[in-house]
């Protein structure tokens, strides 16, 4: 019984780990926003990375980087949006 609790725990443990991993990092295709970003295919702006998608149903992510982001940004498309923030955010957003 000790041994199933410690395999148990074990298997806990590193599920733990590759979710966390996964969150800190972008998703493969997400739009990536980064306060200040001179790189290739990023964004500086929330808003950016939003007019970026497609106009259409296919499922999209953002992942956003730690920086000062000050402005509205509206949604508009009809496919599902998966926005990530890194580090993680823990507390509910509200709409304003």
């Amino acid at each position: 019984m000790l041994r199933f609790f410690v395999l148990l725990l074990t298997c806990v443990s590193l599920l733990e780990v590759a979710y966390a991993a996964s969150r800190t990092s972008p998703p493969a295709g997400a739009k990536v926003v980064r306060a200040g970003t001179t790189n290739s295919g990023e964004f500086q702006t929330v808003s950016a990375a939003v007019a970026s998608l497609p106009s259409d149903s296919s499922s999209q992510a953002i992942f956003i980087y730690p920086g000062t982001y000050t402005e509205q940004v509206y949604i508009s498309r009809s496919g599902p949006l998966t926005v990530r923030f890194f580090p993680p955010v823990r507390e509910s957003t509200s709409k304003r």
